[in-house]
Parts: C-alpha cells; structure tokens; sequence
C-alpha cells in the first residue's frame, strides 16, 4: 500500500485581544453615579428655591438658584446620556423627572403670579361668563371674588405683600389667553384635585410628563437616544416654571410637538409618496398646531416650516381652527376678544421698539429696530420656504424660526422656553439651551436688585447666548468641511 503523506495539523491559532484596561468598564456605572449625586444636588436645589424668604420674583437669591439649577440640569442631563446600563439610566431619568414635579406640589409657585389668572379666568367661564369681557376688579364679578385670591389685610401680610393686595396680575384688565388656554383653565376648574394653587400645578406637570415621555418616543422613532429629553426634564424650565408656576406653556409645546410628531409618521398608505404626509395626517398635524397658537400665540412660528408640504393644507387647518375658537368670543364681545393683547405688547416695549436688547445693543431702536426685526424674521421664513424638507427636517426648520424670534424680540419670560428647548432637543441643536437659560437673568433682573447695571446684565445674557449659538454652529460647519471625502473604485 503506498504511503499517504498527510498534511501536518496546523497549530490552533490564537487571537490576541487586547485585555481591557484597568477600570474601563467601571467607567459607565461611575458615571451613573455621580449622575445620581447629580439628580440629588437638583432636588437640593429644589428645596433650597422653594423655601427662599420673600414674594416671588423679588429675591436675588432665586436667581442664582435658578442658574445652578441649569447647570447641574446639563451636568446631569449628559451624565445619564452616557451612563450605563442604559435602561437603569433612562429609569433613574423618570423617577427624578417625577420626583422634581411631586416636591414642587409642596409649595407655592416662585417666580410668577401666572397661576393665579389662570384660576380666576377658569372660574370665571365655567359660571358662563366670557372671560374677555369683564376684567377682575369691574363690579359685575364681586360675587366671584374670594380671600385667596383677594386676601384681606392679615392674608396680604402673610404673603408679605402691602394691605390691598391682589394675587391676579393686571386685575383692571381683560385676560390675555386665546381661547384654548381659556378652555384649559376651564377644564381644570372643573377636574378634581388637591386645593388652590396645587390643583393647576398638578395639572401642568402631567402635561409637563406628557411632553417629557413625547419627547423619548419622537427621539426613539428617529433612532436617538431618549435620555436626551434629560436635557427639559432636568432643567429650571420643568422644575420651576411649568412644576411650580404652573405655565401654560407647556400645554403649547405638547400641542405644538404632537403636531410635529404627526407630520413626519411614515404614512401607511400609497396614497402619498415616500417621504410626503398623507392629506389626512397633514390636517391633524395643522389642527394641532393651531391648537398650540391658541394656547400661546408665539407657536405660530412653527408653521412656515410645516407647511412646505402641503401649505394650503396646513395654512387651512391653522385658519380654521384659530378662527373657529375665537368665534363664540368675538360673537360675544366682539373685538374685546383679544383681551390685554394690545396694551401687553406696549407693556413689554415691543410698542416702542426698545424691546429688542441685542439690536437696541448695536444701536437700532424704536421703529429701526422694529423694521430691523421684521426683516430678520422675514428672511429666516424665506430660508425656511426654499428649505427641502428630506435635507432640513421639520425640528429643525422651525428651530431655526424660534431661536431667531428669540434673539431678535429677546423675551423676559424665561418660560417661553419650553418649546425652544424641545425642539432644540429634537433637533440635535443643544447649543440653543443658552438662548432659552438667558431669559432667567433678565426676567429676575426686571423684579431685584442686582450687582451691576441691570440693562447690561440683560444685554450679555442674550449676547452670551447668541456666541454660544454661532460657535457650535461654525464649529459644526467646520467638522462638516474638513470631513474626509470616501471615493471608491473607479470614480
């Protein structure tokens, strides 16, 4: 028999892998860690806020409070971001997002008397009166006036306020709120839930929670990371004007952000092409915007970029909905339906054309600086119309209307906000945090004493934020040239 010759067996080949370094994989849980020590200097800082002696706004203290606050909301915020694992990170992300909106049920709001109008104007539909008709103090409402809300001398002094006053703000005047606010407040009234001023603030954090866990679902859609909604849940905006002030602002960014979350759903139909809404989605994406615009007026913004689809469509809804919740009001009192509306805007110094910090800051005022606002925002329309949706998505359009309305009309109330952040968030853009964290300087600036010149504290607050903004975005720009270019074969 001829001998076979064999191959001989190959030795056994050993891959080297590298041993992981010392403390490498120890690195997530530390991070979550210190998040958790983070989420309990939030709370600290909580209680601290909510226990600062005096009325409201007028406490330099609350201020700082407030800016430490954002701080340790962001510190935190990216902290659960990158912390592992990460189902125990975004469980930790809902039980402080709870926990911050249960301890603010404990006390009163903080910054703003808001709350308190809100009450008087549910009270007021739900015995059948317009709310636009009468202001608090006009003879036909004494009959609705009570000791909380118009304290006797003794209830004055407990809040540490001079005899004779009122916890409405503006009481000679016609309520403000477009009619969706007006029926939310009536709604309210009408809820069970605990007293007075915690029955609203209940209220509001469940809308605040809804737009948190809407947030992580339109964040999960798109394939990012949901604990990126840490960066509203953790942040003054929830905790201390939506948690206690009670702002109905949140109800518009829930709105304004279902209407978002509606209009760029996969449709599963043929009916539109990919990538194109159906009709049928497209109205309930407007009806939902316009439902935002009725709540606070300034979701409008969000339009122009929902709109490049099918504007006739959208624009329609907007119009109709709008329309058809003023009606009964305008039917009733006519043009008085726009309540304070007119007058605010003179109030706030939009009127005037001194509102404007940064233009008035490079000399730009009165009607130049109105001219000069309006042209900004024009063009940012005109940018956002020629924008192609599949390139520039809906968050991120109107991102850039409401981040530029902010640094062109640079509003006081910190807690015009809310939407800014969410889509910020949506968006990818978290530069735009610095626009919305600006607002609490100059709204408390407005109400205290503070060090320094108080009009200069309110023009570097927003232009801060504005060098933030352009920074990240000419940093991102120049990521994004300097990228390599991956040719293949035979290009």
């Amino acid at each position: 028999m001829p001998h076979t010759l064999r191959a001989p067996l190959a030795p056994p080949v050993t891959r080297l892998v590298p041993a992981p370094r010392p403390g490498r994989a120890a690195r997530p849980r530390a991070t979550l860690v210190a998040a958790v020590v983070g989420l309990v200097g939030i709370l600290a800082v909580q209680a601290v806020t909510l226990f600062q002696p005096g009325y409201l706004p007028d406490r330099a203290g609350v201020l700082y409070l407030a800016m430490l606050w954002w701080a340790l909301g962001m510190t935190t915020a990216t902290l659960l971001l990158h912390a592992a694992p990460r189902r125990l990170a975004v469980g930790l992300l809902l039980a402080g997002t709870v926990t911050i909106h249960a301890v603010a049920l404990t006390h009163g709001p903080q910054l703003s008397d808001d709350l308190y109008r809100y009450v008087w104007d549910g009270r007021v539909q739900a015995t059948g009166i317009d709310p636009y008709h009468y202001g608090p103090l006009d003879p036909e409402l004494a009959h609705l006036r009570d000791r909380w809300l118009f304290p006797d001398p003794g209830g004055c002094a407990a809040i540490e306020r001079g005899p004779g006053c009122i916890r409405l703000n503006y009481p000679r005047a016609h309520t403000i709120y477009p009619p969706v606010a007006q029926a939310y407040f009536t709604a309210v009234h009408l809820l069970p839930g605990p007293p007075r001023e915690h029955k609203t603030q209940l209220y509001t954090s469940l809308a605040s929670l809804a737009l948190v866990a809407l947030i992580m679902t339109m964040l999960t859609v798109r394939g990012r990371d949901p604990r990126y909604a840490g960066f509203y849940a953790l942040s003054p905006l929830a905790g201390l004007d939506v948690a206690s002030d009670a702002h109905v602002d949140v109800l518009a960014a829930l709105l304004a952000l279902g209407g978002i979350a509606v209009l760029t759903s996969r449709p599963r139909t043929r009916s539109a092409p990919a990538g194109r809404p159906t009709r049928r989605r497209t109205w309930i994406a407007g009806t939902l915007l316009a439902a935002a615009v009725a709540v606070k007026l300034y979701p409008a913004l969000l339009l122009p970029a929902a709109a490049r689809r099918r504007p006739v469509v959208v624009v329609g809804a907007a119009v109709a909905v709008v329309g058809l919740s003023y009606l009964p009001h305008v039917l009733a009192v006519g043009t008085g339906a726009l309540g304070f509306l007119p007058e605010y805007l003179n109030v706030e110094g939009y009127g005037q054309g001194d509102r404007f910090l940064l233009l008035t800051a490079l000399g730009i005022n009165g009607a130049a600086a109105k001219a000069a606002a309006v042209s900004v925002l024009a063009a940012v329309t005109a940018a956002v119309m020629r924008s192609e949706p599949s390139r520039v998505p809906v968050e991120r359009a109107a991102l850039w209307l409401v981040g530029a309305a902010f640094l062109v009309a640079t509003p006081v109330q910190p807690w015009y906000g809310i939407l800014l952040v969410a889509l910020a968030i949506l968006a990818g853009r978290l530069e735009w945090l610095a626009v919305a964290a600006a607002g609490h300087p100059v709204y408390v600036s407005l109400f205290t004493d503070l060090p320094g010149d108080a009009r200069t504290l309110r023009v570097s607050s927003y232009t801060v934020a504005a060098l933030v903004v352009l920074s990240a975005t000419l940093l991102r720009q120049r990521q994004r040239d300097t990228r390599p270019l991956h040719i293949s074969a035979g290009e």
